[in-house]
C-alpha cells in the first residue's frame, strides 16, 4: 500500500504543471529561435532549411531527454522533487540545455557535399 501511494504521488508530480511549463517554454523558444538561427547558421545553408534543422533537432533531443529523465525520476522515487520550483527549473535546464547545444551544433555544420577547409 505504501509503495502504491508513493508511485501515485510520483505520477501526479509530473502531470499537467510540469508538462505545461515545458510546452510553454518550448513554444516560446521556437518563436525566439528564428532570430538566433538567422545569425548563427552556416553561410551556405538557406535560412528556412537552417531553421527546420534547428527545431527538429531541438525538439527531438528535448522530447527524448524529457521522457528519459521523467522516467528515471519516477523509478527512483524522486518525482516529488519536481513539485518545487527549484527542482522543476533544474529539470527543465537539464532537458533544454543539451537540446540547445545539439541543435546549435547541427545548425553550424556545413551542408553535406561542401568542401572541407
Amino acid at each position: 500500500m505504501r509503495g502504491a501511494l508513493r508511485n501515485r504521488r510520483a505520477r501526479e508530480a509530473l502531470q499537467p504543471d510540469m508538462f505545461g511549463a515545458a510546452l510553454g517554454l518550448w513554444l516560446l523558444f521556437l518563436v525566439g529561435a528564428v532570430f538566433y538561427v538567422r545569425r548563427a547558421r552556416h553561410p551556405e545553408v538557406k535560412p528556412v532549411a537552417a531553421y527546420l534543422i534547428f527545431i527538429i533537432v531541438f525538439t527531438a533531443v528535448s522530447f527524448v531527454l524529457f521522457g528519459a529523465f521523467a522516467a528515471l525520476l519516477q523509478l527512483a522515487g524522486w518525482a516529488g522533487v519536481l513539485a518545487t520550483p527549484i527542482g522543476a527549473a533544474v529539470f527543465l535546464i537539464a532537458v533544454f540545455l543539451p537540446a540547445l547545444l545539439a541543435a546549435r551544433w547541427q545548425l553550424r555544420k556545413p551542408p553535406m557535399g561542401s568542401p572541407r577547409p
